[in-house]
């Protein structure tokens, strides 16, 4: 009977002492689900916007190339435009440069888009200005809408320059 009682006693304790323990597990298990639900609801949001920029970013290099050749034609075109003002081929030169905007506007900056139209708009009508010789200024004004392109298209791209490492030779 004696050792029956001792059984019970070390039974018991050593039941009680796994119980307690196994309780202590479910608790820790239920408080690391519950941080981790919280953990993850909190980063939901910046994954999600993470995600988005990630796929901005994506567009945009995929668009890069060709942005970057539409201002340099858009340079091309307003040379030639440039050239022909004083001639009678500036309709000519203003068509190619409104046929150019239709097919490739929406891969220039806003402010070198609206500056294009502008200087082909003005070259269109520059020689009415000039024939007329009544009002210098408006001549002079409509000069100016015609050469500006260049500042607005240079600013807008501004191109990083080469650093050390790209202007040495390869040996």
């Amino acid at each position: 009977m004696v050792a029956a009682a001792i059984a019970y006693l070390v039974g018991r304790m050593a039941l009680g002492s796994y119980l307690s323990e196994k309780g202590k597990n479910l608790a820790t298990r239920e408080d690391i689900g519950r941080i981790t639900k919280l953990v993850e609801d909190a980063k939901a949001p910046y994954t999600e916007l993470l995600e988005e920029f990630r796929a901005r970013h994506q567009l945009r290099l995929a668009g890069i190339d060709k942005r970057l050749q539409a201002h340099q034609e858009s340079f091309t075109l307003w040379r030639e435009l440039l050239a022909a003002v004083h001639t009678p081929d500036v309709g000519k030169a203003v068509v190619k440069c409104q046929s150019w905007w239709e097919q490739n506007c929406l891969y220039l900056e806003p402010e070198v888009r609206q500056s294009f139209v502008q200087a082909y708009s003005a070259a269109h009508i520059h020689q009415s200005f000039t024939s007329d010789r009544t009002n210098p200024d408006a001549v002079r004004k409509n000069w100016t809408e015609i050469t500006r392109f260049p500042d607005v298209l240079f600013s807008a791209v501004k191109l990083p320059g080469l650093s050390e490492l790209e202007r040495k030779p390869i040996t």
